[in-house]
């Protein structure tokens, strides 16, 4: 059976894409918080029912994006730290990494290197957003972790193809092609919000005019995915940066080369190691 994009594009049309499925603890946590009567308490609850998200929920809030003056030491403190609605966003992020997985060798390779970059995207973004903009860091952070998550599908598809999971230039070739449309419509399926949905379809367009010329989420992927890549492989990696209007948007232009954030690098690596 021979893959092509046309032919993913023409499964995803018609609902016979398999697309991946948000994790039950995430579906849960959003679901009490959207009731205008959940307490935090009640939120912390089915947190603390996977011991690894508990874990690295305190660990979120005692970074460098919500670190306040004292430690907090359970999932309680740390919810009623950073606000129902963030712990919602970083429940999801959290939970992420268990859509990157596969036994199929070729596609293990392709999803480990989408998450390393997915985690490097989202803490840049989460920084980003922090420093420069006034949009929500933890935002910020779900867009990075999920403007590649249209790979997935994609590499799950080619398994049936064995010339092309064995064709590295034309799986990359087609994974390149299509993951913004894919990634786009499993953020519409999952009822994620117009501006996330709008991330893995435009991040890739530098020519962009942002939200009404003002800098928004897709914009600060797209920036954090340039630094994140720079000099390396990948379609934004070796971009001209002075062509780049979300620099400017960003106000950015002198700093695109080494971010200059309060702490510096070493808190975008605290970020990522929480959520890689």
């Amino acid at each position: 059976m021979s893959i092509t994009a046309e032919s993913i594009l023409d499964d995803l049309e018609n609902d016979r894409l398999p697309l991946p499925t948000l994790p039950e603890v995430a579906l849960r946590v959003r679901d009490t918080v959207d009731d205008e009567d959940a307490s935090i308490t009640d939120v912390a609850q089915i947190i603390e029912t996977d011991a690894a998200l508990s874990a690295r929920i305190i660990q979120v809030a005692n970074s460098a994006l919500y670190r306040g003056l004292s430690s907090a030491d359970n999932v309680q403190n740390a919810v009623m730290r950073m606000g129902l609605n963030t712990v919602r966003n970083l429940t999801t992020s959290l939970v992420m990494k268990q859509l990157f997985q596969a036994t199929h060798p070729v596609v293990d390779s392709y999803l480990r290197n989408a998450w390393k970059q997915s985690t490097d995207v989202a803490a840049l973004s989460a920084m980003i957003a922090k420093t420069y903009t006034n949009l929500e860091s933890d935002s910020a952070l779900l867009a990075g972790l999920t403007h590649c998550i249209g790979i997935s599908p994609i590499l799950v598809k080619a398994e049936d193809d064995p010339n092309l999971i064995n064709d590295k230039s034309a799986l990359d070739q087609l994974i390149e092609e299509i993951y913004p449309v894919v990634g786009s419509e499993i953020l519409k399926r999952w009822d994620f919000s117009d501006h996330m949905v709008q991330v893995p379809a435009e991040h890739l367009d530098i020519h962009r005019d942002g939200n009404n010329g003002k800098a928004d989420y897709t914009d600060i992927v797209q920036v954090a995915l340039i630094q994140a890549t720079a000099g390396g492989q990948g379609p934004l990696s070796n971009v001209d940066q002075d062509g780049v209007s979300a620099i400017h948007r960003l106000g950015m232009v002198d700093s695109i080369e080494e971010i200059d954030m309060s702490g510096g690098i070493i808190e975008v690596e605290e970020i990522r190691d929480a959520i890689f």
